[in-house]
């Protein structure tokens, strides 16, 4: 059932298959109808060849036969008929009382069969007896009731036509097999031009918008207008995303600077004020806490629009991981209100190429993440995993997870797990997670369980003592 599905949606799910299914069907039609309609066409005319010959042979008897006496003699008859008939087509006569009188002759007359057959239908018709097939006919009808019939002997006639028929089918299957391949390799190329606008269109994103060209070689008129409209396209998108870019940076810069302002105020405030009652003073952290997310907010922007520009900051730099762990610990732990579980090796130094200020970043970010989804006393764990061939730092949690058609797309911007409450975060944490890390030649990943929790891991490449030496 899945692979019937499968060559259905092949034939009629795609522009390609619906093109070659209706060449293929209208080739096929034309050229069954086109074949059956000549050789119907040359069936006919051999019968009517052979029957004009008879006609024409009848011609002289019926002269003859108006001449004779009525009754005529059975041996003037005879005689008559022998004149016409020849190896292939036999005269007879039928008397008004049904009496047959045949030529005397070396020939056999027909068979009492085809004899029956012919006197029940006097039109012409093709009658098969014994792998012999006869053409008989009533040639003349006297004026007494007599009459004369012909019969045909249309066996070798009809031998060559099964053979004609036979290289007729031959070459018809191979011209409509070999038409049937161009018709596939003229539809392909047809919409080759189609496959490839398609192609490029999914491997555009904000990245690749100034780069995205389309440029087709003798493509037909309605694909090259296709073809401009999207360069055209792009172009607008491009210039588009580059003012947003540049919106965003000015307005995440310029709203940094005031944000800084009002929480050094809230700051200010909430240490001197002794005489603030219990709701102002609550009302003030709410402040804080509220300018502080939107501060975290902002350099997320900053950091994805620099990105965007290239001109993002990333260095890669020798950087121990245990001292940069622990003080994540205490950090993450003082921020959030909770315990962070910090699992280290028994190892010696390890240390990794990265950016120490990003990592930490990236660390305090993903720590808040599995804090923010999971419950009060769920506990969050930082481990530290080395390898030979890389070290690996995870953050675990046992949250509400992700949803596994969810996993792929999670770091990219402004992308939620559906089944994140409404209101949690903006969607852009992780995307400035695996660009910080990307940026320091590392990589990202992610293994959750609806119900049990995620796993996020850094992979970064260890430095060796010597090299740090």
């Amino acid at each position: 059932m899945t692979s019937q599905k499968h060559w259905r949606d092949r034939l009629l799910g795609t522009l390609q298959g619906q093109l070659q299914l209706a060449t293929y069907v209208t080739v096929f039609l034309g050229f069954t109808g086109a074949s059956c309609a000549g050789l119907w066409v040359s069936e006919r005319n051999l019968f009517r060849q052979h029957s004009m010959a008879v006609e024409q042979s009848a011609a002289g008897i019926a002269l003859a036969l108006e001449r004779l006496p009525d009754p005529p003699s059975r041996l003037r008859v005879q005689q008559q008929l022998e004149s016409i008939s020849d190896k292939r087509t036999i005269f007879w006569f039928q008397q008004a009382d049904g009496a047959l009188i045949f030529p005397r002759s070396p020939l056999q007359p027909p068979s009492s069969y085809v004899l029956e057959r012919a006197q029940a239908r006097p039109s012409q018709q093709v009658i098969t007896d014994a792998q012999r097939r006869y053409l008989t006919k009533e040639v003349l009808r006297l004026p007494s009731g007599a009459t004369v019939w012909a019969a045909c002997d249309v066996s070798v006639s009809s031998l060559a036509f099964s053979s004609y028929i036979s290289w007729m089918i031959l070459i018809w299957s191979v011209c409509l097999v070999l038409t049937l391949l161009v018709v596939t390799v003229l539809v392909r190329r047809i919409v080759r031009p189609l496959r490839q606008l398609s192609e490029l269109t999914e491997t555009v994103t904000a990245d690749t918008l100034q780069n995205s060209h389309v440029q087709f070689s003798a493509a037909p008129v309605e694909i090259s207008r296709l073809a401009e409209n999207y360069e055209e396209l792009m172009q607008r998108l491009s210039l588009s995303w580059s003012h947003q870019r540049k919106f965003v940076s000015a307005v995440s810069h310029e709203l940094r600077t005031p944000l800084t302002i009002v929480g050094g105020y809230i700051k200010r405030t909430l240490r001197t004020g002794d005489t603030l009652e219990a709701s102002q003073r609550k009302g003030l952290q709410t402040a804080e806490q509220e300018t502080l997310r939107m501060r975290h907010l902002l350099d997320d922007l900053l950091d994805l629009s620099r990105g965007d520009s290239g001109r993002l900051r990333v260095s890669q730099q020798p950087v121990a991981l245990r001292p940069l762990l622990e003080q994540v610990q205490e950090l993450a732990q003082s921020a959030q209100q909770r315990s962070i579980v910090l699992q280290l090796p028994d190892s010696a130094e390890l240390i990794a190429n990265a950016d120490p200020d990003r990592l930490q970043q990236v660390l305090l970010n993903l720590i808040e993440n599995a804090c923010k989804y999971s419950g009060p006393e769920a506990p969050v764990e930082l481990a530290l995993l080395p390898s030979a061939e890389e070290l690996t730092i995870e953050v675990r949690d046992q949250g509400i997870g992700v949803p596994p058609e969810d996993q792929d797309r999670i770091f990219e911007r402004f992308q939620r797990a559906s089944n994140a409450p409404a209101g949690e975060g903006s969607g852009l944490g992780l995307s400035v997670v695996r660009l910080l890390v990307e940026g320091m030649g590392g990589q990202v990943s992610l293994r959750s369980q609806l119900g049990r929790g995620s796993v996020f891991s850094l992979h970064l490449r260890p430095v060796e003592r010597a090299d740090h030496t």
